[in-house]
């Protein structure tokens, strides 16, 4: 889905070209026409909502700095989706090596529950997709969040993913296989 700044391509050309050179405002501009499609991608993809500022955060850190280097090969809007799909396979790796220190050391996570009993019972299944989320690896992860969870096309996640469409759609569905074997559910692929 283009953004509403990729819709009005010559003036918001002048604006990219602008935020290369260091303008401030066009750097602002570029935040707020594209914060909300990336929080949206980085909530998708993380399950996990207290995380989404920070990582806003740091994607737009990264692509300012590397803004001068965007050379236009995709658009803006595709070029700060594969910073923040990166971003988030970091913050996938460091969870990982989190809850695996926690787990090596005893820790106990000691909470309250603090909503209704369904709404808890809703919160420990979508714990359990994002736990099994994050162990597959990033290449399954990635082509799965791309076509099952922003519903993106064998081609859209081919050219997002620089990787050719078979490949995603063997991804695809070695993560569903994976996920549901996972979660204890039966693969609706398999065959009877």
């Amino acid at each position: 889905m283009a953004s509403h700044a990729e819709r009005r391509p010559l003036a918001f050309a002048s604006v990219l070209r602008a935020a290369q050179q260091g303008d401030r405002d066009a750097q602002a501009e570029i935040f707020r026409a594209y914060r909300d499609q990336v929080a949206r991608q980085i909530l998708r993809m993380t399950g996990e909502p207290s995380c989404v500022d920070d990582l806003l955060q740091e994607v737009f850190i990264a692509a300012l700095l590397a803004l001068p280097s965007f050379r236009g090969d995709a658009q803006l809007g595709t070029w700060l989706h594969t910073i923040t799909s990166n971003k988030v396979r970091n913050w996938w790796e460091s969870s990982r090596r989190r809850r695996r220190r926690e787990d090596e050391g005893g820790a106990i996570a000691l909470t309250e529950p603090l909503n209704p009993e369904d709404d808890l019972t809703v919160s420990r299944g979508c714990d359990a997709f994002y736990d099994a989320l994050a162990a597959l690896s990033p290449e399954l992860r990635d082509a799965f969040v791309a076509r099952a969870v922003e519903g993106l096309s064998l081609v859209e996640a081919s050219k997002l993913l620089g990787a050719p469409i078979s490949t995603v759609s063997y991804r695809t569905r070695r993560a569903e296989q994976l996920l549901c074997a996972a979660l204890g559910l039966p693969w609706p692929g398999e065959r009877r």
